[in-house]
């Protein structure tokens, strides 16, 4: 791997691995559908409360109603319609491949992207033939970082216009900033793989009030990521978990 000099041409792509690869918004909500048992007697405000002081917080929400009320956790949507479109522009199985990955991200107290999409193809909730077709989910999940690092916001529409074309892979000696050339693919791909993890921003909750947003902290409004509680909407119940991606 080649070691890079303090000027780099305009046409090679920097990432600077101290930036999220993909910035957390509120559009990058997954919300799921909480389906409890029939007869089930849920006070949505209780849960809330009662879990609020538990920590991690999001994991042991989603523990408790899974293993305590025997719910069902099923993925309905990406909040933000841009988002789910650029996904599913990637590739078609993106919502629902990530949706999972997230839930494997807190229920199995796993972060990194490589560890989660391992824990993914084990389960093959996407009833891939994994048999034949072994690095699957492996490789969707690659795309889905390869597009991240070359331009895909969450709020811009996404066609798959790279914001660069050349260049090799290059890592300064801090570490700091990557480089690489198209034809160091497959390399760059494995570098994102497996130099990235989950992470988890601000659920802008209020603590006064758990399961509701608290919208300002001393006069400052709060980034409005508004996610991890359970929540009741026309006689159904949800769940969001947040998308965000770091360098490890």
């Amino acid at each position: 791997m080649t070691k890079s000099s303090n000027s780099i041409e305009s046409s090679q792509l920097c990432i600077n691995t101290t930036l999220p690869l993909f910035n957390a918004s509120a559009g990058n909500n997954f919300i799921y559908e909480i389906r409890f048992p029939e007869n089930s007697d849920i006070d949505v405000d209780a849960f809330n409360a009662d879990t609020y002081k538990q920590t991690p917080r999001i994991p042991s929400r989603l523990k408790s109603l899974i293993n305590d009320y025997k719910a069902e956790t099923v993925f309905q949507k990406v909040q933000s319609r841009c988002l789910s479109q650029n996904l599913r522009t990637i590739d078609g199985d993106l919502p629902s491949l990530i949706a999972q990955l997230l839930l494997i991200r807190h229920l199995e107290n796993e972060t990194t992207i490589a560890r989660c999409t391992e824990i993914l193809t084990q389960q093959n909730p996407l009833d891939f033939d994994t048999e034949n077709h072994g690095a699957v989910y492996e490789y969707k999940v690659k795309r889905f970082l390869q597009d991240c690092a070359l331009g895909m916001k969450p709020e811009t529409p996404w066609l798959g216009i790279y914001d660069a074309t050349g260049g090799q892979i290059i890592v300064k000696e801090d570490g700091q900033v990557v480089c690489y050339h198209i034809y160091e693919q497959n390399r760059f791909l494995n570098y994102l793989f497996n130099s990235t993890k989950f992470d988890t921003p601000s659920t802008s909750e209020d603590e006064n009030n758990p399961g509701h947003p608290r919208e300002k902290v001393a006069g400052r409004t709060l980034k409005p990521y508004f996610y991890g509680w359970l929540y009741e909407e026309e006689g159904k119940y949800y769940f969001k978990i947040n998308l965000q991606v770091r360098f490890k």
